[in-house]
């Protein structure tokens, strides 16, 4: 039992760990949409673009994100002083949802990502 216990807990970090590096590189990948130079920029279209290409790059991995689980800021900068972009998303991690599902924890999982913005608003 103990054994079995082991390969469980083993495979479940793996998931989780996969889970994480993929809430990650969503948000880098959201974060780099927004740092990329528009001219003229509007901080809606750039938000908008932000959380449609993180929910693109998440959801063939089986994470379905909302607009209310992403964070965007500091879209735009000025030309007068640089600013970041931040992208953070939240998403909770059930630790053996079918096997122990009365007593399974969650785990809250946060990808975040900050750039900068070298671009003029």
């Amino acid at each position: 039992p103990i054994l079995l216990m082991l390969v469980f807990a083993i495979a479940e970090f793996g998931v989780l760990f996969g889970r994480w590096q993929t809430l990650s590189n969503a948000a880098r990948e959201g974060a780099r949409t927004a740092v990329v130079y528009r001219s003229p920029c509007d901080a809606t279209t750039v938000t908008a673009e932000v959380k449609q290409r993180v929910k693109d790059y998440a959801s063939p991995l089986g994470i379905a994100l909302t607009d209310a689980n992403i964070s965007v800021s500091g879209v735009c900068g000025t030309s007068t002083s640089s600013s970041t972009v931040s992208v953070t998303k939240p998403y909770s991690f059930d630790v053996l949802p079918n096997i122990a599902g009365s007593v399974s924890p969650t785990i809250d999982l946060v990808g975040s990502s900050v750039m900068r913005n070298e671009g003029n608003g």
